[in-house]
Formats: C-alpha cells, sequence, structure tokens
C-alpha cells in the first residue's frame, strides 16, 4: 500500500485564507501571482489552489509533481484540461456554493436596469434637473414592465439557473428554459432557443464557459430579440460577443445589457469594448456576483474538504480525473 506524501500546496490567488488542512503538507498562500512568476512558484507543487488565475499547459509542465489543480469555484474555464488529463493531473471544482448571491446579483442588475435606477440617481442628484421638469419620468423612456408582464428567457439550467428560475416565479413572471442552441428535439420543460429568442423580454445567462457556448451571443442573437429586451450576464464574458452586443445597444436593437464578467479579465479600457461610456443602457459589475458571506464559508469548506479528500485517496467534485482518480 502506497504511502501517504508530504504535499506542498501552493495557492496562487488567495482572496481569502484556507482553513488549516488536516493532511501532511506546506501550504504557500500568494494574495496574486503575476503571470511571469507562475511556473517559478508551483515548480515544486503537488497541489495548486487557483480562483481565475489562469493554469495553462505551460504552468502544468512547469509542475513535474503536479497531482490536483483545486479551483475556488464553479468554473474551470480558466483550467487546460485537455492538458491535464494528458499528464494525469485531477482538476476539482466546488459547485453550487455561490447561487444565492449570483442569482440575486442577477436581479439586482436586472432591476437596475429595467428602473433605470442609475440615471435617475444622476438626474435628481444634479439638483435642479427635476425641478425644472415636472414629467421627470419621462427620462426613463418608454413606460417600463413590471415584473407580470416579463418573460423570463433562462440561459443555463444548473444550480443558479435553478435558483433564477424560483426568484422570476416568485416575482410573478413567466419563466422559459432555453433548449441548448441548435438542438433538434427539445427535452420537456424547454423551449427552443430560437423561439425564446422571438419571446424573451429579460435574458439572464448563467452558462458555463465551453466551446458550445463561446458567442453564443451575438448579432443573429440579438437581432432577433425584442428591441424592449433586457440581457443579464453573470455566467461568463466570453458567452457573448461584445462587440455585437455594444453595436446592438447603440443601435437600440437592444433595450439595455447588464454583466458582471468579461471576455478578458480584468476587464480595462485596453481590452474590452464595454468599458465604452458612449454604450447606453450598460450596467457593469466587476466579477462580483459570488460574493457573500455564505458564499466565502462554503467554499472555503469545499475546498477543506475536496483537497483533503484527494489526499487521503477519496476525491470529490473532480472535472477531470487523473490516472488515480479515474
Amino acid at each position: 500500500m502506497a504511502q501517504p506524501i508530504k504535499h506542498n500546496v501552493v495557492a496562487l490567488d488567495s482572496w481569502v485564507k484556507p482553513p488549516p488542512f488536516e493532511i501532511d503538507h506546506d501550504l504557500f498562500l500568494h494574495n496574486t501571482t503575476d503571470p511571469t512568476e507562475i511556473a517559478s512558484l508551483v515548480k515544486d507543487a503537488t497541489i495548486i489552489i487557483v480562483s481565475m488565475v489562469p493554469v495553462s499547459r505551460a504552468t502544468i509542465e512547469a509542475a513535474p509533481n503536479l497531482q490536483l489543480v483545486a479551483c475556488n469555484g464553479t468554473g474551470t474555464d480558466h483550467v487546460d484540461k485537455v492538458a491535464a488529463r494528458q499528464h494525469g493531473v485531477a482538476v476539482c471544482h466546488v459547485p453550487a456554493q455561490n447561487t444565492e448571491s449570483v442569482s440575486e446579483h442577477a436581479f439586482a442588475l436586472f432591476f437596475a436596469l429595467r428602473r433605470q435606477i442609475l440615471p435617475m440617481h444622476t438626474l435628481t442628484i444634479d439638483g435642479g434637473i427635476w425641478s425644472k421638469n415636472n414629467a421627470i419620468y419621462q427620462k426613463m423612456g418608454a413606460p417600463p414592465r413590471t415584473n407580470g408582464e416579463e418573460t423570463l428567457v433562462l440561459v443555463g439550467y444548473g444550480a443558479i439557473g435553478k435558483a433564477v428560475e424560483r426568484i422570476g416565479r416568485a416575482l410573478g413572471m413567466q419563466v422559459l428554459i432555453a433548449e441548448r442552441k441548435g438542438v433538434i428535439e427539445v427535452r420537456p420543460g424547454r423551449t427552443f432557443f430560437e423561439e425564446a429568442l422571438k419571446r424573451g423580454t429579460l435574458f439572464i445567462l448563467v452558462v458555463p464557459l465551453d466551446d458550445t457556448t463561446r458567442n453564443m451571443f451575438g448579432k443573429k442573437e440579438f437581432d432577433a430579440m425584442q428591441p424592449t429586451a433586457l440581457v443579464v450576464n453573470v455566467g461568463r464574458g466570453g458567452v457573448t460577443n461584445e462587440q455585437d452586443l455594444v453595436d446592438a445597444l447603440k443601435s437600440g436593437k437592444l433595450a439595455g445589457a447588464a454583466t458582471d464578467v468579461f471576455e478578458i479579465e480584468p476587464a480595462t479600457k485596453e481590452n474590452c469594448r464595454l468599458l465604452d461610456s458612449s454604450v447606453p443602457n450598460l450596467l457593469l459589475s466587476p466579477h462580483v456576483a459570488w460574493y457573500s458571506s455564505r458564499t466565502i464559508e462554503g467554499t472555503l469548506a469545499a475546498i477543506k474538504s475536496n483537497i483533503e479528500g484527494f489526499a487521503n485517496g477519496k476525491p470529490q467534485n473532480i472535472v477531470v480525473p487523473s490516472k488515480n482518480t479515474a
């Protein structure tokens, strides 16, 4: 029987300190990691913990003793899973710990968009516009829908999608669950993707990013929507084509959009077309939908359980199995 080894655990972007692991190990914490430093930091690692630092093929190959990449969240699109599989490195994640906070954030963005909260705040705090215009409400544009008039289209139906559905129904919205794009047969309880595009007044995107969802929403999809529709993305940035989204908003083909996620993160004016103040009816937040006390507590507990389970030969929440966990 193989003897347990002493693990070198390297956390590359530890936004909070993980709880003590009840395994034989050394822990090396880094609040942030410059991409140029990754290879030197992981060279002796057997376990890497990451939130959003990319784990590329080069990173995996720079760590000859690497056994596990433990992701601090649900998404694993920042990990080269093909390289991990080829090198026998397991990848695990933390599912469903951010369900409440992300679903609630999605509706916070929706309400701010539909009710024009930020523009109305700006008009009010000016101190003069309201007093000069008794019909200040007209600055909101067309009368906004109430919840009972909304048709919510869910794109993605995992734990977060189901939480969004519960909130939407509780608010009195009609809810459609979009079928996967391009499929011929529709599962019970779902709506053809193309039909959902035409019927929806609110689209909340909660799908992971992979080859089937990248640029899932572009010019064709935005053109098919009602011009009064809103799009809220709390899934992954690459799901929407950012330039096409900008064009749809500027042309008035889409009433508004909000996103907490970006194609390249951190988003800057140099790498993201959405960070342009001339784009109308666009609301942004910097990938903070996950952030809540419950998310942090649950994530830390899951990371501890994931790593201890792996070290003790009982892996869990595995996305890519290693040669020892398959």
